[in-house]
């Protein structure tokens, strides 16, 4: 399995950006998209961490956006993977997961707000369930994060609890579960 250490390497997961069973939020947009675009996932490199700390304070408010020390450290960690999208040469989503006891986990997943709804978020999800490869995959999504919240529900997550405070004072978590064959899609 590729590891953190070394240069990035292109993970074999490509997603058609465009409308088919899975993409539900796409179909009002596939008219939009060239057939041919294509969503490529490879793991990040060192090079990479500065423009990831900036990907996260576009897609994320300053106490939850992950900064270059906070990058630095979890690329240190041999289990966790962080996995990244390029547009146009530039980084537009990143995904970071690790293992843990129940199984896989998403730490974050971050898409540049330019980027949003064009199957990246999709992608990054599918390829660290990929990456991970464990029965079972485990997430935190803020409440109030509708559009997070379809998508992992669109891609097979289910809702197992609401824990107050997660995100800060007044802000809920929900822990989100897939296990692996749980392929259903809900709208």
């Amino acid at each position: 399995m590729p590891g953190n250490a070394g240069s990035a390497t292109t993970i074999r997961y490509h997603a058609r950006m465009m409308s088919h069973a899975l993409s539900t939020p796409l179909a009002d947009r596939a008219e939009m998209m060239p057939a041919d675009t294509r969503v490529i996932v490879e793991h990040a490199a060192w090079r990479d961490l500065p423009a990831l700390a900036r990907l996260q304070r576009r897609a994320f408010p300053p106490p939850l956006a992950y900064t270059l020390p906070t990058l630095v450290l979890l690329r240190l960690i041999p289990w966790v993977r962080t996995l990244l999208v390029r547009r146009d040469e530039q980084i537009a989503g990143c995904v970071i997961g690790d293992r843990v006891l129940e199984g896989g986990r998403v730490v974050n997943l971050a898409v540049d707000p330019a980027h949003r709804r064009q199957g990246m978020g999709r992608a990054l999800l599918a390829a660290i369930e990929q990456e991970l490869d464990t029965p079972v995959m485990l997430l935190m999504v803020q409440q109030e994060n509708a559009g997070a919240r379809q998508l992992y529900l669109s891609a097979g997550y289910e809702e197992e609890i609401e824990l107050p405070n997660y995100y800060g004072a007044g802000r809920l978590g929900v822990r989100m579960r897939k296990a692996k064959g749980e392929t259903r899609s809900r709208a």
